[in-house]
């Protein structure tokens, strides 16, 4: 009888020890779980931003159409066409633009955005035939969010269903997620990266025109 007693005496303490191994070994577990969740997000903007950067990498052999020429080293657009374009429209097409005769002012300076009775000063740079402005602050004037990876230099802009992403020292440009043409190269000024305002505003549904009684540009919702 005394030797059934602790058969069973051990038979329990070996159970309560396997019982209380495997707890720990799950809380062991718990925790590398969390460490790996941990590493994977730590860096979750670096990866986006190299993710953003491979988007211009790797296409040397792809085409914007089959008229258009190369997309050359997977930056730019080689502009051959001859049709012109619009300071206040993206045609969404190769262009050539050198001329800014048809501006509405020739210097860079500080011109006001009118939509919905609403203004707001933005520096603007004539150039090649477009007006350029600062992505991330015309994109905050309407309504849009817009995110700046540093590294890349690529300015991410997303309004609803609508996606923008621009890298300075190109004149690409995806378009909810279509690598498209722009009519002149963005840059990166005074720490912003600067588009022309049809790209943008065009992409998030506004037609551009000059009011030269007001000097200012007049954003109407298409």
């Amino acid at each position: 009888m005394k030797s059934k007693m602790t058969k069973w005496t051990l038979l329990l303490c070996m159970l309560l020890f396997i019982t209380q191994t495997g707890t720990i070994a799950s809380a062991d577990d718990d925790y590398e779980d969390d460490e790996e969740w941990y590493e994977r997000h730590e860096h979750e903007d670096e990866e986006r931003e190299y993710e953003e950067d491979e988007y211009w990498e790797d296409d040397a052999e792809e085409s914007y159409n089959e008229n258009a020429p190369a997309y050359e080293n997977g930056t730019q657009y080689e502009s051959t066409a001859t049709q012109g374009s619009f300071w206040n429209l993206w045609t969404r097409e190769l262009g050539s633009t050198s001329t800014n005769s048809n501006l509405p002012f020739q210097e860079a300076k500080e011109v006001s955005i009118e939509l919905n009775n609403t203004s707001e000063l933005f520096y603007m740079i004539p150039q090649n035939g477009q007006l350029l402005v600062p992505g991330e602050k015309v994109a905050a004037f309407l309504g849009a969010t817009s995110h700046y990876y540093q590294q890349s230099r690529i300015l991410e802009i997303n309004k609803e269903q609508e996606e923008l992403i621009v890298r300075a020292g190109t004149n690409a440009v995806y378009e909810n997620m279509v690598k498209t043409p722009m009519p002149i190269q963005a840059f990166y000024y005074e720490k912003s990266v600067y588009v022309p305002i049809s790209v943008i505003a065009n992409a998030l549904g506004y037609r551009v025109s000059w009011d030269a009684a007001k000097s200012a540009i007049i954003l109407q919702e298409i």
